[in-house]
Parts: C-alpha cells; structure tokens; sequence
C-alpha cells in the first residue's frame, strides 16, 4: 500500500498469522519517510549517502539500483527495516523515534468504544521511546505472550486505549492482557504538509528523469514528461503542479510556448522554470525566448545548470508567492 512520501507510514501484514520466526514477507512501509529513519540509522553508524545503497544491498539481500529506489521512495518492507535494525543493535522504537514529533498526546486520546473488543480502524496510540504517536489500527490474530520476537510491533488494550509498541515493551505495560497482531497500522508523519509537486517537461527521458531523481533528493515530488501532450492532459483534467521545468525546444522542433501559455491560463502565478541548450546553435530562437520572459513571467536558465541552482531558484520563487499577500477583488 502506497501513502504520498511525506504524509504518512503504512505497515500492514497480508498474513497475520505469519509464524514470529519466520520473517514478515508482506510488512510493507510506506516509503519516503521509513527511506528518511533508515539514511539517519546509517548516517548514525558511519555510512556516508553514496555508500548507503550498498550497504542496504549486502544487508537486505537485494540489489543496489532495488536499494537506491527504496531511498528514494520506493516501497519497503518491514522485514528489510527490521533486519536493518539487527545489524546495527537498535530497537524500531530508535529507528522511529528520529523522526518522530515531539510534544506527545496523553495516553487517554483515542478511546475505543465498547468492552474493548478488537475492531478494525480503531485510533490508537504508537509509543516510540518517550513518545506517543496517534495512528489508525487494523488488529490481526491474537498471539501468546512470548510466542513473538521482542521487536515485533504488537497492540494491546490499556484503559480505554489501544497502544502499539514492541512486544518487549507491550508486555511490560501490560503482561497478563491480550495482545493482537498488527494487521495494519496507519500513523501521521511528522509533516502533516503534502510535498510541493514539481512537473519536469523535456523530451529527453534520461535528462527529465534526472531532475526528477534529484527533486526526490530535495524533498519535492516531482513527475517526469516527455511530450507536451503528456503534460496538458493532467492539466486539463484539472491536476496543478506547484511548480513547472519546461524545456524549450521539444521534439520536432517544436516549442513550449503554447504549454506554457496553458499553464499560466490555469495557474497565473505558478512559477515556471525555462530551460534550453540550443541558442548557440541556433536551434532555439531568442525572440521567442524574449516573447515568453516578457509575457509569461517565466525564468530562465541555458543548459547545463546545477541542479542545486534549479531547486533554489524554484524555492525563491514559492517563497516569494507565499509571502505576496492575495490580491484584493
């Protein structure tokens, strides 16, 4: 299951039944902030960002580019983390609590209803170190105290509450209760905000598909397009990006302009990057250049440009319409 990077983690068992000795093969966490607990969890012991991928591989038994992916948003799962964990001798409750949100709830928020009986969807309470963490919980079988592994995520009904935690510590808490199984376990990150959405527009797959990779790196989620076509149908179906990489001159010769000048119909003050490498040959036209830096508002930068100038210039210009008061009708 796929949550939007940033927003929320997902951890949900497709057996809940599964055997505590064998590892959960479907425990898949949802993926770019589980991506951000496990970089610190190297960082921590000495892994520097080029050779994490690595270690992630010889670790987990995947490959590397399976490694690389799951940095930068694809799905985990939870074995994966739980074997990342055990390598370096830290608890989940560590890996969990490094990006987890300070000023916790009182235990008492999110009551079930009733005699306690498990029931999916019930609001929930995750403790992680000295924090409490609101989730949504989907309890699976019941288990036996001592029939799991100490780290394994367990549930438990304590006074008017259910709380997740690890079987060591929810049976600390509670040690003659009943504990269940995580069917799925839904928790709100530490940015409640969704990621800025930024569509890159070239018709070089590799060129768009890097940017793409580094505005991941960035924090943003980013869209690749390679034709114009591809770019204005989700903006006539009426999906808005918060920014737009434009190159200029596309295949066949053909120029953005007329993308742009969607764009800016729909989103007036949307900022929107102009890029080419084709004036000193000619390919590209200066006054059309001239026309669209005028009319459109758009800024520009010739090729190559430094990805890390890129994503400044684009912040600026966000920060900018944050900051420009809405204009009086």
């Amino acid at each position: 299951m796929r949550e939007r990077p940033g927003n929320s983690v997902t951890l949900s068992r497709m057996d809940a039944a599964t055997p505590s000795d064998q590892q959960p093969q479907a425990d898949e966490l949802s993926a770019g902030w589980m991506a951000g607990c496990v970089s610190d969890l190297l960082g921590r012991h000495g892994v520097s960002p080029r050779h994490q991928a690595t270690e992630i591989a010889q670790i987990c038994a995947i490959s590397i580019s399976q490694a690389r992916r799951k940095l930068r948003g694809a799905v985990w799962l939870f074995g994966e983390v739980l074997a990342l964990c055990r390598h370096y001798g830290e608890s989940l409750d560590a890996v969990f609590a490094q990006h987890a949100v300070l000023g916790a709830l009182p235990l008492g928020v999110g009551a079930a209803t009733g005699s306690g009986e498990p029931r999916a969807g019930q609001p929930a309470l995750l403790l992680v170190d000295a924090l409490e963490l609101p989730c949504t919980l989907h309890l699976g079988a019941q288990c036996a105290p001592g029939a799991t592994d100490t780290q394994e995520l367990l549930a438990t009904h304590l006074g008017q509450s259910w709380v997740v935690g690890s079987a060591a510590r929810v049976l600390a808490l509670n040690p003659a209760g009943t504990c269940y199984r995580i069917e799925q376990l839904q928790l709100e990150s530490p940015d409640d905000q969704p990621r800025l959405r930024i569509a890159v527009l070239d018709d070089d797959p590799c060129a768009a598909q890097t940017l793409v990779d580094w505005f991941h790196e960035m924090g943003f989620d980013a869209e690749p397009f390679t034709s114009a076509d591809a770019l204005l149908q989700p903006l006539q179906a009426g999906s808005h990006f918060d920014a737009y990489v434009v190159d200029l001159i596309l295949s066949g010769g053909q120029t953005s302009q007329s993308v742009v000048e969607e764009i800016r119909r729909r989103q007036a003050q949307v900022p929107v990057i102009l890029l080419t490498g084709q004036l000193r040959d000619g390919t590209a036209s200066e006054a059309t250049l001239a026309t669209m830096l005028r009319t459109q508002g758009v800024t520009f930068f010739e090729k190559p440009v430094r990805p890390a100038v890129l994503t400044a210039a684009i912040q600026s210009s966000l920060d900018r319409l944050q900051a420009t008061p809405p204009s009086q009708p």
